[in-house]
């Protein structure tokens, strides 16, 4: 499953690194992802490691060997997105504890397009087909601190569960009357982007 929260999370992470703690980082393709591999051999053993690297990256086995092998330097962003969050995760977690936690302290800017799903307990309404929506709107610290916790857990569904609450709570149920019974579910994310706020 490709972690779309957890990967634009991540990169708000690598992006409030200073130039000093993201200089050790490996900076090619092929580096980083010996460097992951090198974390699978640590973590699970030599046995089979390429191809739970593999699984990790949402990619086949043989792509994971072009890759280490340097045979192919420019995956699709989206893998390269995976990759870059993958190495951010076994690069000086004290760091990013860190960075999580001054972030905890400030709400955060949401920009992303998604499938958002809608039911309602009163009448037992449900929408049949999901809308694409484009949201662009500062999340209250409250939810946005969840968000960080969902990140150190590796809980993608965690953090789409926040981003749902979050919606249904401050712009659905705000309506009043019988929206309050109104419960909302993010299905599938087109985009998403995240800005810590001063």
């Amino acid at each position: 499953m490709i972690k779309k929260v957890l990967n634009a999370l991540g990169r708000v992470v690598h992006d409030r690194m200073t130039a000093a703690q993201k200089q050790r980082m490996p900076k090619t393709l092929k580096g980083k992802v010996a460097a992951l591999l090198r974390d699978e051999k640590k973590t699970g053993g030599q046995a089979g490691a390429v191809k739970r690297l593999a699984r990790r990256l949402d990619v086949s086995p043989e792509a994971a060997y072009r890759y280490l092998r340097g045979k192919r330097k420019t995956p699709p962003k989206a893998i390269m997105d995976r990759i870059d969050a993958e190495v951010l995760k076994i690069h000086k977690p004290r760091v990013q504890q860190n960075i999580i936690k001054d972030a905890k302290r400030s709400p955060v800017k949401v920009n992303m397009r998604a499938e958002i799903g809608y039911s309602n307990s009163r009448s037992g309404r449900k929408t049949p087909d999901s809308r694409m929506r484009n949201i662009a709107k500062e999340m209250p610290q409250q939810y946005a601190e969840r968000l960080w916790d969902a990140l150190r857990d590796g809980d993608e569904a965690g953090a789409k569960d926040v981003i749902a609450e979050w919606h249904q709570n401050e712009y659905i149920h705000e309506g009043g009357g019988n929206n309050v019974f109104t419960t909302c579910a993010v299905k599938e994310i087109d985009f998403i982007d995240f800005e810590i706020r001063p």
